[in-house]
């Protein structure tokens, strides 16, 4: 079994409001997991690089946002299938700060919105989100 590393930011505007994505139905790669599930911006780190390296890369290549990098929320695992294929993804999740609010998407998400942490839960999200946005919550 194929095993990822992953870092997520919980990207935080000035008016408390937080960034998740929607991942496309035609992820570009074909190595997507949720299809029009909901998520936070992040993805694999690569090799030999270090987990802020690799959330700051993630997070300017899926949403064109340049971010200040802050405490760790929190770590989740799970096992998608991904190409047919059962892996295992690691995920390290970071709160993220933003003075920009103009997002940009990459090919890997169909939408964004910019939402308060609770109304997160009337959405399909991916799993754990929900949990690291109540996890956030808790901490205001």
């Amino acid at each position: 079994m194929k095993l990822f590393v992953g870092a997520k930011g919980l990207i935080v505007r000035q008016d408390g409001k937080v960034l998740i994505v929607k991942e496309a139905d035609q992820y570009i790669d074909g190595e997507g997991c949720c299809p029009g599930e909901w998520d936070l911006v992040g993805g694999r780190i690569e090799p030999e690089e270090s987990l802020l390296e690799g959330l700051a890369r993630e997070i300017m290549e899926e949403s064109g946002l340049t971010v200040t990098v802050g405490e760790l929320l929190g770590v989740a695992e799970n096992f998608p299938i991904m190409k047919g294929e059962k892996v295992h993804i690691v995920r390290v999740y970071y709160i993220c700060t933003t003075e920009d609010g103009d997002v940009k998407l990459s090919s890997d998400h169909d939408e964004y919105r910019w939402i308060s942490p609770m109304e997160a839960s009337e959405l399909p999200l991916m799993e754990n989100i929900l949990h690291m946005l109540k996890k956030y919550n808790a901490t205001l």
